[in-house]
């Protein structure tokens, strides 16, 4: 068929089939004698799955890569990238839902009579500006795809924590332990593992008889925590932007993970899993942390007088939490809280979301 006649056909412009022609996107096959393409029924069908991602916000160098790994046949690679596309167009919605929250606070400003000062517009945009820049912003630093296997082999061998400095062996089992035991799971209630890893604690999880999902941005991780737990409902995606919608799960935990993002995105991470709990949920946050501020320092400058060069460097690597800030962040939300600290360096926190 002719261009005006695949135009008609999938209801797009030709301008939009010679742009995605020009982007490599399609290739019809050209007559040698006059120089006019001719689509075949693959090129429409093609035209239709790009026109289709269009719709849903993918953008064109996306799409490129999405039709070249399915061009190559690769089921599990194409898996992948559209989890990674789903888990961008989460990611924009969380955004938008903020954006939505805030223009409804003007509005009601407005409603009740009360002037619109356009300094308060201006910090609400840079506010907006600064949570987008915090949630894009997230980099793995510590290279998790690579150490996947290292992880679960290290897991087995009781003698070499998968934490390392952080916890013992025995002492990482133990807060797994302890993370179950505390938000005390139901059969048939619905809870999320977030930064699950290669599944240790989601399995453990699984085991009371609730549902679990689990999100987890490393793709290798992903791979082993799929392979070991096949009942697990794990998505690619992490705490920044949780890839579930609003009021879904009984309760939510991370362990040894939220010391992987900095302090703003700590607070972002409580805010995404305040939106995914149910009324009633509850949370465990399981990891590395100080008790408060002058708690750190003091132990900070322990170990320089220890000459701990090591765990100095290793801290200066992460971003420990502030247990404080944690259970004020709780309180003002309307959460009771308790706490617990395991070892040096590993805390729990429990809150639990008040009628």
């Amino acid at each position: 068929m002719k261009i005006n006649e695949l135009a008609r056909r999938l209801d797009v412009t030709p301008r939009a089939i010679r742009f995605y022609e020009e982007k490599g996107l399609l290739q019809p096959v050209k007559n040698e004698h006059n120089g006019y393409r001719h689509y075949t029924e693959e090129d429409a069908w093609r035209l239709q799955t790009i026109t289709s991602f269009r719709e849903m916000g993918i953008g064109i160098e996306s799409i490129a890569k999405l039709l070249r790994v399915f061009d190559s046949g690769d089921a599990t690679s194409l898996h992948h990238h559209l989890e990674l596309q789903r888990a961008i167009l989460f990611s924009k919605w969380v955004e938008w839902k903020q954006t939505l929250t805030a223009m409804d606070e003007l509005i009601d400003q407005v409603d009740e009579g009360k002037p619109l000062v356009m300094d308060d517009l201006f910090k609400l945009a840079e506010h907006t500006k600064r949570i987008r820049t915090a949630r894009s912003s997230w980099e793995d630093q510590w290279g998790f795809d690579q150490i996947a296997e290292q992880f679960d082999r290290k897991r087995l061998d009781l003698s070499e924590s998968p934490v390392g400095w952080i916890a013992s062996a025995d002492e990482y089992e133990q807060a797994l332990a302890f993370t179950v035991q505390w938000l005390a799971p139901r059969a048939g209630e619905v809870g999320l593992d977030i930064g699950a890893g290669t599944g240790n604690l989601a399995g453990r999880l699984l085991e009371t008889g609730a549902e679990v999902a689990a999100v987890e941005q490393s793709r290798q991780m992903l791979v082993r925590c799929r392979s070991k737990y096949p009942a697990l409902q794990a998505k690619l995606g992490n705490l920044l932007a949780l890839p579930f919608f609003d009021g879904q799960f009984h309760f939510a935990a991370t362990s040894f993970a939220f010391h992987h993002v900095n302090e703003t995105q700590q607070l972002l991470g409580l805010a995404e899993m305040d939106r995914v709990l149910k009324p009633h949920g509850r949370v465990v946050i399981t990891g590395l942390m100080f008790e408060h501020e002058d708690a750190r320092a003091a132990h900070l400058t322990r170990l320089q007088a220890a000459g701990r060069t090591d765990v100095l460097a290793k801290l200066a690597n992460c971003y420990p939490s502030d247990r404080s800030r944690l259970l004020q962040w709780f309180h003002e939300h309307g959460y009771i809280t308790v706490q617990q600290q395991l070892n040096e360096w590993v805390h729990m926190v429990y809150a639990l979301r008040q009628p």
